[in-house]
């Protein structure tokens, strides 16, 4: 641990050796970050230029929801000063954006998805079911969610391949410069094939009505905002349903008496994702200090990087008694899966759709499923925690 670069104002006392894309050798994820729950609330991190830490979910929330004291202008850390998309806008800009792309995702428009998501799901699963086994992270759960994106901006299908690659990388890699090309090779994508096109005949689709939406008083997004907000629906609609499939898909393999309840029982299907979400938070993003802010007897000062990793918070015993045990019971499932304040997730409501949705046909046709004997399942954490590698196996009729 580097501590040559802590500034002046940070206690020494509480600075800590962590990095929150390393695990340190250890194979559970969210255990992981529980334990950093037995130290401060809020703690110093050296590394990525230096960031604060919030471990408690009532604090991260607090952040979230103050938007006047804590910008979005760089959500994850290190920050990328060259990318900014609507999510890293603050105020009316946000908003404008924002509400141009709200129509997509209201219950009725993401009602007439769930057929699609349906028939993708059936699609799939019938596609290596007589296998007995899959590699359920590259097989199911990183093409189902591109696909339903494909679909709201109507994009080729012929091209799914070459976004799931893109995606791939973008999603699984570790390696900066394979990341950074992975993004010039979504926006060269969009800038050069799908955008231009839209814009000289526009339709009824996502991409469209960004082009030819109206923000800023009046004005026509730029062509970097618009290759930068399409760029995130597609890797957005992407990184949570993605990571979390796996997580949930994982954890029903470990514990066949939840999925048991759950093929018995659909009723509680809804609040049992919601519980399973809770448990299972995926984004570690992060906030800018707009100014200085006197918080809990710390001094965070302007330009201060804040990292509100959601990991932390589903598993806060102080928020959920027992929170590292699923209760599909539980009482208070309130999560902040999907963020909170002007910057939570649009689609969320697509989102639990195809949970949902996954979750009814996946028990149809598998109700009983496993780790593969003598494999080890993959989870790493990054600013978007993710089920990398997870084989299944289970039993054919």
């Amino acid at each position: 641990m580097n501590t040559g670069n802590i500034p002046a104002h940070v206690p020494a006392a509480l600075v800590r050796d962590f990095n929150y894309f390393d695990m340190r050798g250890e194979t559970d994820l969210f255990q992981h970050f529980h334990k950093w729950q037995d130290g401060p609330d809020i703690f110093y991190s050296p590394y990525f230029g230096g960031h604060w830490v919030l471990t408690r979910y009532d604090d991260i929330e607090y952040v979230l929801n103050n938007a006047e004291d804590f910008s979005s202008r760089y959500q994850t850390t290190p920050p990328n000063p060259s990318l900014v998309t609507m999510i890293e806008h603050d105020g009316q800009l946000h908003k404008d954006f924002r509400a141009i792309l709200q129509p997509f995702f209201t219950p009725k428009n993401i009602g007439a998805l769930e057929k699609v998501a349906t028939e993708l799901t059936v699609s799939l699963i019938e596609g290596f079911y007589a296998k007995g086994e899959c590699e359920f992270t590259s097989e199911f759960a990183l093409k189902m969610p591109i696909i339903i994106v494909m679909s709201l901006c109507e994009l080729p299908q012929e091209d799914t391949q070459y976004l799931l690659e893109i995606v791939d990388k973008l999603t699984r890699s570790g390696d900066a410069e394979q990341q950074a090309a992975a993004f010039g090779h979504l926006f060269g994508y969009l800038g050069e094939k799908i955008i231009p096109a839209r814009t000289a005949n526009p339709g009824r689709d996502m991409i469209s009505a960004i082009i030819t939406g109206k923000v800023d008083g009046g004005r026509s997004p730029t062509p970097e905002e618009i290759v930068g907000l399409c760029g995130l629906l597609v890797i957005g609609g992407l990184d949570t349903v993605a990571s979390m499939l796996g997580f949930i898909t994982l954890f029903l393999a470990n514990n066949p008496a939840h999925r048991r309840r759950l093929i018995e029982e659909p009723a509680i299907l809804n609040p049992a994702i919601e519980e399973m979400m809770r448990r299972h938070h995926i984004a570690n993003v992060a906030r800018v200090a707009a100014r200085d802010v006197e918080y809990k007897g710390i001094t965070i000062k302007k330009g201060d990087i804040v990292l509100t990793a959601t990991s932390f918070a589903g598993v806060d015993e102080r928020h959920f008694p027992n929170a590292m045990t699923v209760d599909f019971d539980r009482a208070d499932k309130k999560s902040l899966v999907f963020g909170r304040g002007p910057h939570q997730c649009i689609g969320s409501f697509l989102a639990r759709t195809e949970l949902r949705v996954f979750l009814t046909e996946w028990l149809k046709r598998i109700p009983d499923f496993e780790v593969k004997a003598g494999e080890t399942p993959i989870s790493l954490p990054g600013k978007a925690n993710r089920v990398q590698y997870l084989p299944l196996t289970w039993k054919t009729v």
